[in-house]
């Protein structure tokens, strides 16, 4: 049972308006300590737009005060039926942030911590200014957390990480932070973002470890920083460790310390070692240091017991007291073949100039159905040439004769994810095309394409492509794509069905991932995935819509040492994210040794023979290109 309090909302003076903040509270039995945390939120110099409070069935009158809470923040109140646990209420409220009230930014806490004045005023800048390229920045923030006399908490010390490279410290200082590998849900602000790729925690942990896990999960691969100058205290009891008489919670330890160094895929083997020597020693000291050595024992051992079956979905956990969101309600449903629609393109200083315009040209003026708006990401300084390319489409756009442009310029080259991040901020529709700098779109395409897609159940739509001279006026093969969204979703696991340069998808579903991410060579892989396992709907249209340049050296780029330690972080970045298993590792990546090392000529027909037509008659493909 939840309950929403639309209080008017109060500006917020020190956060710009694209960044919502919702704060998430989770409470059990501890009112006189929940009330300070209300009021700690209430009073800081930059307040969250909304708080999010989840009580876990509280019976010490916690429902009623939170029911009849006088509030200048806008509040969603939500009574669950039974306790689960802070990791069952931490699931739900971040849930209700991400899904219900589309944050930008969340911040967690517990209902025993007391934020002070300046807490989020000073992560929030940290995270701002962390880089100005948004995708670049921490995939969290945590607090400083002291405990009543002033100390820092031995129990939520955040560690400097391990082997953090010299850029990871450079810019955590520069914000006055260091770099860490996991935090505390005792004031923690977690960029929404990278939330909705890596999914919400997992709810079976109930108490202790959740947000170790969780954040590492946040942070795998990923920035994080500690700032000494967000300071919250932390109320609880005692004043130590995890191994300061911790009661039955030993017993929840012992079984969430092994759920995530055996079952969840959020540490490298090295820090599986490393967190596991220190694990032990606690374990140990707690044993050693307890009076009551029998129990303690009971506990470890029904710990080990408990950790060798699986931890449930948040579902079963939740079944009967909450329904988490389903992220494809995000998905905006299109009704009318008319649909208004983006074209998004980016462009860097390595481009040619000459593609550039004919790129530009044949996604707007040269369509059919010629798109309502054209947003070009400069990613980085680009060369005279390239500039005065695009100034002159703007010109003529001005005029009226191209649908309207917006320029979305990046102070530095900051890689395709990131700027295709912050161009699909700026598209207007919730029909997004795709395009890309060099490669050419057919005078049909978009005609083609959009009712295949609008009303209709599908996220993303491709099409099959030609490869293409590097001028263009030579068809060298047809890159055939996969047809049927069942082969499509069960190619996911072996290859990347879909061809970017040709894709039509709902931005709305994109977003509801998190977007695209910096994978090097396999951004739209990475996403693809994630929407597939989200459940979105994918198809491809077998007509051939886009020419894709490859000219001189194509093949043999895609082969070496290079290439193939690309193909170990994609693969690596699959697994880690649960989209493929241990079995589809070792094969991919034995599939793509072969590839990546056989002479060039042998690689063309391969990937030819996978997924093109090879070699077409020459007066069909003289045909085609005209």
């Amino acid at each position: 049972m939840s309950h929403l309090h639309s209080s008017q909302r109060v500006p917020n003076s020190a956060t710009s308006s694209q960044d919502h903040i919702v704060a998430v509270v989770v409470t059990y039995n501890r009112l006189d300590l929940l009330r300070m945390t209300m009021e700690g939120i209430r009073q800081g110099a930059c307040r969250p737009d909304c708080v999010v409070v989840v009580n876990n069935d509280s019976t010490d009158g916690t429902a009623a005060y939170l029911d009849n809470l006088e509030y200048d923040i806008p509040l969603d109140i939500i009574h669950l039926s039974k306790n689960t646990g802070g990791a069952g209420g931490f699931a739900v409220g971040i849930d209700r942030a991400l899904f219900t009230h589309q944050a930008d930014l969340v911040w967690v806490m517990d209902d025993d911590t007391q934020p002070l004045e300046n807490t989020l005023l000073a992560s929030y800048r940290a995270w701002r200014d962390y880089s100005v390229i948004r995708s670049e920045r921490p995939a969290f923030v945590a607090s400083r957390v002291v405990w009543k006399n002033g100390l820092d908490h031995p129990m939520n010390t955040m560690r400097t990480m391990f082997g953090a490279t010299r850029r990871q410290h450079q810019l955590a200082q520069k914000v006055g932070g260091r770099p860490i590998r996991s935090g505390s849900f005792v004031s923690l602000l977690m960029d929404a973002a990278v939330m909705r790729r890596v999914g919400l925690p997992w709810a079976d942990f109930f108490i202790w470890n959740d947000d170790f896990e969780y954040s590492t999960r946040l942070a795998h691969h990923r920035h994080a920083i500690a700032v000494d100058d967000s300071v919250v205290v932390h109320h609880t009891k005692t004043f130590g460790t995890t191994d300061a008489d911790p009661g039955k919670r030993f017993y929840n330890d012992v079984r969430n310390k092994i759920w995530v160094f055996t079952r969840c895929r959020t540490l490298t083997p090295l820090e599986k070692v490393l967190y596991s020597g220190s694990t032990v020693r606690l374990w140990c000291s707690t044993l050693l240091r307890t009076s009551k050595k029998k129990k303690y024992a009971g506990y470890f051992y029904h710990g080990i017991k408990s950790s060798l079956k699986p931890f449930r979905s948040n579902q079963d956990v939740l079944a009967g007291a909450y329904d988490f969101s389903d992220v494809r309600q995000q998905c905006v449903s299109c009704s009318s073949p008319e649909q208004k629609f983006s074209v998004l393109m980016s462009t860097y200083s390595r481009d040619d100039a000459r593609f550039l315009d004919r790129a530009i040209a044949s996604n707007t003026v040269e369509q059919n159905r010629a798109p309502d708006e054209f947003v070009l990401v400069k990613d980085g300084v680009l060369t005279p040439e390239l500039d005065e390319v695009i100034e002159r489409w703007c010109a003529r756009s001005r005029k009226g004769e191209v649908c309207p442009i917006k320029v979305v310029s990046l102070p530095r080259n900051a890689g395709l994810a990131n700027a295709l991040n912050e161009g699909l901020k700026e598209c207007s529709y919730d029909v997004v095309a795709r395009a890309d700098a060099d490669d050419i779109s057919l005078p049909h395409r978009f005609e083609r394409q959009l009712p295949e897609l609008v009303g209709k159940n599908v996220a993303v739509l491709g099409s099959s492509m030609f490869e293409v001279s590097l001028d263009a006026s030579y068809i060298e093969s047809e890159r055939h794509a996969v047809l049927g969204s069942e082969q499509i979703r069960s190619a996911f696991a072996h290859r990347n069905p879909m061809f970017h340069p040709t894709v039509i998808f709902r931005k709305s579903a994109v977003e509801a991932v998190g977007g695209y991410e910096e994978v090097p060579g396999a951004e739209d892989y990475w996403l693809w995935s994630r929407m597939n396992a989200a459940g979105f709907v994918f198809q491809n249209i077998a007509d051939s819509l886009v020419k894709y340049r490859t000219g001189a050296g194509v093949y043999t780029r895609r082969g070496g040492v290079g290439a193939f330690t690309k193909d170990v972080k994609v693969q690596q970045t699959l697994y880690n994210g649960g989209m493929i298993n241990k079995t589809d590792f070792v094969t991919n990546l034995g599939v793509r040794l072969v590839y990546r090392f056989v002479p060039v000529g042998l690689r063309k027909k391969a990937f030819r023979s996978l997924i093109g037509s090879g070699q077409a008659d020459n007066n069909l493909r003289k045909e085609k290109c005209s």
